[in-house]
């Protein structure tokens, strides 16, 4: 396999391995990828072994990853979507073009254009708007792209833990005030599940199977957060006390949390039979809940958290897989 900078796979080739003295076998580059990235005679190349392959990799990035839309039939939640879409598959510059100043919503009604970009510009971790005109809208990524991946998703972790705790708290409490002001929890965790989707995009070190398993675990960690969104809601709406069984479902929804993060990190197939039977006592929780016909809207967005979790039990489990099978064969 063969890469070049960040980008994937563009074309196979067949290349001659040629023998030259002492047993050493080399093999030329493709003349259209050298040109195109600006490599020359004595630079300097890494190279790297990867899964069922060897990765090239340069610093020579002499073209940016850009693009240009036209937004004028889009609403507010239609350019969110477009926006951060662009952001995940690792554009550096977006530009918006657009015939109208304002943007219509059913949620918020007309907008200022350039308002709104800018708006959802600050949840995309880097970028800032760059040039602006009557016509177009350009932002562009001024990060360092120093971030690892793997300090991104441990703080994903770490605030979706942090955000349902703050729910428990408040749920033994009753006290329900500051519930009404956690959208900016929310937010920080989307914003780091974006920029943790855009590394994988362009992490060409991990196999196509590794990086589906971790585009996977991201947007179930963002559905996660949805759901204790909702829930945050529905606490606040109810304005009383919630059940006992519904705080003891949410109480055992924080610990399979805590645990699937043990397991992400420190992978034991003794940790899978654990979940699944957190799961099953989780359920029969909400099962007693629901009898009493109590916190059925709170009950449901726990469940559908834990569901989530569950649902990438198995990707962590295919990563450890495909890593165990390249140092096998690694060897």
């Amino acid at each position: 396999m063969l890469y070049s900078g960040h980008n994937r796979i563009k074309d196979k080739m067949k290349r001659k391995v040629i023998r030259q003295g002492n047993g050493t076998l080399t093999v030329t580059l493709p003349k259209n990828w050298t040109k195109d990235i600006g490599l020359k005679g004595g630079d300097e190349v890494e190279v790297q072994e990867v899964e069922r392959g060897i990765l090239f990799s340069t610093d020579f990035h002499s073209k940016q990853k850009s693009i240009s839309i036209n937004i004028d039939h889009m609403e507010r939640l239609s350019l969110a979507k477009v926006l951060i879409a662009c952001f995940e598959q690792g554009f550096d510059s977006i530009t918006l073009t657009f015939s109208k100043s304002k943007i219509k919503s059913w949620s918020h009604g007309n907008e200022n254009l350039p308002d709104l970009v800018k708006f959802f510009v600050g949840r995309l971790i880097g970028f800032e708007v760059l040039s602006q005109t009557s016509a177009s809208i350009t932002i562009g990524n001024l990060s360092e792209k120093l971030t690892k991946f793997e300090n991104i998703l441990s703080r994903i972790f770490f605030l979706i833990e942090e955000y349902l705790q703050h729910l428990i708290e408040s749920m033994k409490s009753g006290d329900y005030s500051d519930l009404k002001n956690s959208e900016n929890r929310h937010d920080n965790i989307t914003k780091l599940v974006a920029l943790g989707l855009r590394m994988v995009s362009e992490d060409t070190t991990h196999s196509r199977a590794d990086a589906l398993n971790y585009f996977t675990i991201l947007n179930y960690l963002d559905k996660i957060t949805d759901f204790i969104r909702y829930a945050y809601k529905n606490t606040s709406s109810f304005g009383k006390k919630v059940s006992k069984e519904t705080l003891n479902a949410a109480e055992k929804s924080f610990k399979y949390l805590e645990t699937y993060r043990h397991f992400f990190y420190k992978f034991d197939y003794k940790a899978v039979n654990e979940l699944d039977e957190m799961r099953g006592e989780i359920k029969n929780l909400i099962v007693k809940a629901s009898r009493k016909g109590a916190n059925a809207d709170i009950n449901s967005q726990l469940d559908g958290m834990v569901e989530s979790l569950h649902g990438i039990v198995k990707s962590r489990i295919a990563i450890e897989l495909s890593q165990a099978n390249f140092k096998k064969t690694a060897v």
